[in-house]
């Protein structure tokens, strides 16, 4: 399993932050379970060119893709529910940062998801290597510039992104207090059909209900394996799965290995971890 850092450390003083650009390339699983809500204090986006990530935003759920782009306002506490390995660019900037501070998409109190064109996503890749570049060079004119043309082509949201019922689907589903359950179960709790559910959630994510019910057991499995104490038949159960043989076979036909095997492999990995640290 790989670690992943936040978007950015907030253990720091981040308030004179006037611009900072990264490319990322992340794949594999990676642990969310100890990212904690954060709170910035200048705008950020992210485009993703590859994978997705699912966030918690304002207490709504925001799935972003490949191909989108996603701008949090200043001082917008976000939290990380689930994340698939991808690849693109995370970006923070000041407002005393640009020469048009007077863009719309930064005046709104709401995030926002902007689904680009193929064509636009593709300029918009080579806009952000140029900023990079810029940004290694600290050349500030030519970052304001670049940063300036990114924001005109950015709408500005007239609310939260993404269906309500769908946003709380994911909510329920990514929410640790409750075992995952079926998709009858969160269709009842939404006072709507399987069916309807099926529907909304594919429409809106491009998975269907019961792909992110087996995402979020997979993922708390995973979790719950790295803490030895447990044994196999807790862990299934703790991930809405009575069967330990069904749970094995599920585990293994995404992971390729038994649930004891993946154990077996974590614990050698940390071992090895600490011991490169001594």
């Amino acid at each position: 399993m790989s670690a992943i850092e936040p978007y950015w450390n907030t253990a720091q003083d981040l308030t004179q932050l006037m611009f900072s650009i990264r490319k990322v390339e992340r794949q594999g699983y990676f642990d969310v379970s100890n990212i904690p809500q954060a709170t910035l204090p200048f705008h950020a986006f992210s485009f993703l060119t590859e994978g997705e990530v699912l966030m918690e935003i304002e207490g709504t759920t925001c799935l972003c893709k490949a191909g989108q782009i996603l701008l949090l306002p200043a001082r917008t506490p976000f939290r990380i529910l689930y994340f698939n390995g991808n690849a693109g660019f995370e970006c923070g900037f000041s407002m005393r940062t640009l020469k048009d501070p007077s863009h719309p998409c930064l005046h709104s109190p709401h995030p926002l998801l902007q689904t680009l064109s193929d064509e636009d996503a593709h300029f918009t890749e080579l806009l952000l290597d140029k900023m990079l570049a810029a940004f290694q060079q600290n050349d500030v004119q030519r970052i304001a510039s670049a940063l300036d043309f990114f924001l005109c082509g950015i709408k500005a949201p007239d609310s939260h992104p993404g269906n309500p019922i769908v946003n709380r689907f994911l909510e329920l589903v990514f929410d640790r207090s409750q075992k995952p359950g079926k998709v009858t179960t969160y269709a009842d709790a939404l006072c709507i059909t399987p069916n309807y559910l099926n529907r909304l959630v594919r429409n809106q994510t491009g998975h269907s209900a019961m792909d992110w019910i087996e995402i979020s057991r997979l993922n708390l499995a995973k979790l719950l394996l790295r803490q030895n104490q447990l044994q196999i038949a807790e862990i299934a159960s703790a991930a809405g799965i009575d069967d330990q043989s069904y749970f094995t076979r599920f585990f293994k036909k995404s992971e390729g290995c038994t649930p004891s095997q993946y154990r077996d492999r974590i614990l050698q990995s940390d071992k090895k971890e600490r011991e490169k640290k001594r």
